[in-house]
């Protein structure tokens, strides 16, 4: 027998799961697929924290953050429980070459009415004397600028999904989706149908939207971040002391976070370039360990202490460094989202909106006209 939905998701990472906390809470009768167990940590919606921030080079995701938080905040309210720490945030530029880069975050928050302040060189080391960093260093500073707990916040929104009615299923990867009304959806175990489909497949996706003969110029990449346990003056490296960072550098950009669960700080380098397919082992690299603690020990030395627990996960890269979410071509009824290009976690809860509205209503007040399909003049099909 066919079981069916008003909407299967499949998916549930961060992106899926959100999808269908909302869809279910709006009385949709929703499935909710998962080819691994829920918050797995093959993906990109795993780990102690993500960064949340209003702050970006570009309005428009600026924008978009801003219309999340609410979503994130009606989560925990739902939920009881804290999910996001606004904690404060900084954008450094150390050398000249970057500071377009930050002044460009400044203008971007100016642009929505985000809140920051512009820090030069001696501003920067009187207010966070953790940092090693020449004269010619600037900074944005913004207040508003945290982290979520990222693999609770993908187990409070599944759960949140159940409490209003939906169906989970785990280790079930979908083997076929058979478009039409309404679209069938078969796995190794049984088969489903719906009046709606929702494909946020992550660094999985063009496995699945082949079978709507849609293909995306996605590349995967590997990311690691690493813990460092502080040599002294650990007392400055806590939340309260010192804010989550982004530094815009050469050869690429790193970013940070404080001592929250671990008795350490977390770095990581964004964008490094080495590229895998997704069955491929999750393997740290001892090469990228060894070139974070290089960073490390000149830019916060009393961090540099012994790594620790170093992580990887993936990153799903469209050539513009955008997300993808839209119906797929030609189809009214079938809704993609993925490729969120390494920095797509602090919008989980407002596109889980975004999409949800997609399927309700064929449209959303949510800032997503930047990431639809329409902006590539041709994708390859399968």
């Amino acid at each position: 027998m066919t079981e069916h939905f008003d909407v299967i998701v499949i998916g549930a990472g961060v992106m899926g799961s959100a999808a269908a906390y909302h869809l279910a809470k709006d009385g949709w009768r929703t499935l909710l697929i998962e080819r691994f167990q829920i918050a797995h940590t093959y993906g990109s919606s795993h780990g102690e924290s993500r960064i949340f921030r209003f702050a970006y080079n570009n309005p428009d995701y600026a924008r978009l953050a801003m219309q999340s938080y609410p979503h994130w905040r009606a989560l925990e309210a739902a939920s009881g429980e804290r999910l996001l720490e606004v904690i404060g945030g900084l954008d450094i530029a150390h050398e000249p070459a970057h500071h377009p880069d930050v002044e460009a975050v400044a203008k971007a928050l100016a642009q929505v009415g985000g809140r920051f302040e512009l820090l030069d060189a001696d501003q920067i080391r009187a207010r966070y004397p953790q940092w090693r960093l020449g004269d010619a260093a600037m900074a944005v500073f913004s207040p508003d600028s945290g982290f979520l707990r990222a693999t609770r916040c993908v187990q409070v929104m599944v759960e949140q999904a159940v409490k209003h009615g939906a169906t989970v299923r785990e280790q079930e990867p979908v083997t076929a989706i058979l478009p039409g009304q309404p679209v069938a959806v078969l796995t190794g175990v049984g088969r489903y149908s719906a009046d709606k489909v929702i494909i946020t497949g992550g660094a999985w996706i063009n496995d699945l939207i082949r079978h709507v003969s849609l293909q995306l110029p996605v590349r995967v990449e590997q990311a690691q971040v690493t813990y460092f346990t502080p040599l002294r003056n650990a007392e400055s490296f806590q939340r309260e002391r010192f804010p989550i960072f982004i530094h815009w550098r050469n050869p690429i950009p790193s970013y940070g976070f404080p001592i929250i669960d671990r008795p350490g700080i977390k770095v990581g380098f964004h964008y490094e370039g080495y590229f895998v397919h997704p069955d491929m082992p999750r393997t740290p690299r001892d090469e990228t360990t060894r070139q974070v603690l290089a960073y490390v020990r000149e830019h916060l030395p009393d961090a540099a202490g012994a790594p620790f627990e170093p992580t990887a996960c993936l990153y799903t890269n469209m050539p513009d460094e955008d997300f993808v979410i839209d119906f797929a071509p030609g189809f009214d009824n079938i809704v993609i989202c993925s490729a969120c290009s390494g920095h797509g976690f602090k919008f989980g809860a407002g596109i889980g909106r975004a999409l949800a509205d997609l399927v309700e209503h064929g449209a959303t007040d949510m800032n997503i006209a930047h990431v639809r399909l329409r902006r590539f003049t041709s994708l390859s099909s399968s």
